[in-house]
């Protein structure tokens, strides 16, 4: 009998899946890189990852969606290599990769108030990635029009903790976003943590000006925290990011400070165009003193200055470069080629940077004068 049921239950399975229409939807990336780090040491790794999303509409107004995540896969590496400080495992001998869900929720229309309702693990990011850019568990009401601005109200179950003991961390956000007279809009949110006894409240207004080439964006945010026992502390910062087209030339900078006690973040992913000092578009692992350092607790003052430009070769590919230069981290240089292999479908990128660290007088560096170094390739396929 018990045989039976192995046989049974995934063929019901599978009969179920087959009786249902999806849509699919993914990324597969594979980066290869070599550097060194702030002690001078040279290394390099390749890794490779792949998002499957599939979708389905269950009812006219309830849909079901699911993205699996293959890797990200370390090529070579062991879970039990001591040295390995990435997140990656799998690729050794014998190879394995491990699954993960990514995504993983249900969302459900309201006409009534021309609204959707979406629960589980999902996807959510503010305009610049400030505080976050990532998946989390949690509750989205996401409405079409709210006194003509586009609303998102959020609740993040940002930390569970002990299952019986009320010491969770709590995060409750509001973002309200208008088109008219331009883009613009207000993000605003309130986390607490009872384990802490800890309070924050952000609050970051932001919009976009477009004025013939000129696109610029701007944001501006303060964070509020409050202690237990009572030892409030106020950050105040900004993001300001300015694209040109002169011509085929893309010119654009990028600008952000904050005040030491900056803003409470979930998961940010603020791209400053750097590399070695920063998220580049097409590297995000190599960075060797960019750890969101507006991030409360944040004890000093930050200050990212970055410009780029991009300039097509032909219809398929394009150079582009960076410089630039974050207080107390050093300053940076690269430059890199892409190439649509396919267009809209696959990405075939190389990239150099070469940087000069800044001595702050931390004993994690290896001098006043590191001299920081990568080179990169990533092949991405988008579908």
């Amino acid at each position: 009998m018990k045989k039976l049921i192995l046989i049974l239950v995934p063929l019901l399975l599978v009969s179920l899946l087959a009786a249902i229409e999806f849509e699919y939807d993914g990324e597969f990336r594979t980066r290869a890189a070599i550097y060194n780090d702030q002690y001078e040491n040279d290394g390099g790794h390749v890794d490779s990852r792949l998002r499957l999303g599939m979708a389905t509409q269950l009812y006219p107004l309830l849909s079901l969606y699911a993205q699996l995540q293959f890797g990200d896969v370390i090529w070579g590496a062991l879970s039990t290599y001591p040295y390995n400080d990435k997140t990656g495992y799998g690729g050794g001998i014998p190879t394995s990769v491990d699954i993960s869900a990514y995504q993983m929720y249900i969302d459900y229309r309201i006409n009534a108030i021309q609204s959707n309702v979406r629960v589980g693990q999902q996807y959510w990011a503010d305009n610049m990635g400030l505080i976050i850019d990532d998946s989390f568990s949690g509750v989205m009401l996401n409405m079409d029009n709210l006194a003509g601005f586009k609303t998102n109200f959020g609740w993040i179950k940002a930390q569970e903790l002990n299952l019986v003991n009320n010491d969770d961390y709590n995060y409750f956000l509001v973002n309200m976003q208008a088109a008219k007279p331009l883009p613009w809009g207000v993000f605003a949110s309130y986390g607490h943590s009872e384990l802490n006894k800890y309070s924050t409240l952000t609050l970051m207004p932001f919009a976009e000006v477009a004025a013939g080439p000129l696109d610029l964006k701007a944001n501006v945010f303060a964070g509020m925290h409050f202690n237990n026992p009572a030892d409030d502390e106020f950050g105040l910062g900004a993001a300001v990011k300015a694209n040109a087209e002169l011509g085929p030339l893309q010119v654009g900078g990028d600008l952000l400070f904050a005040t030491e006690n900056g803003i409470e973040t979930l998961s940010p992913y603020y791209q400053n165009g750097l590399y070695i000092y920063g998220f580049g578009k097409h590297h995000d692992g190599l960075n060797l003193y960019w750890d969101s350092p507006y991030d409360y607790p944040n004890d000093k003052s930050v200050l990212s200055l970055v410009g780029n430009l991009s300039f097509p070769l032909c219809d398929k590919s394009k150079v582009f470069g960076a410089a630039g230069l974050v207080v107390d981290s050093g300053f940076e240089v690269n430059a890199g080629i892409e190439y649509q292999v396919i267009p809209d479908l696959m990405l075939l990128s190389g990239y150099g940077a070469y940087g000069i660290g800044a001595d702050s007088g931390s004993e994690n560096k290896s001098g006043s004068d590191a001299n920081n170094y990568l080179f990169g390739t990533t092949l991405m396929v988008t579908f």
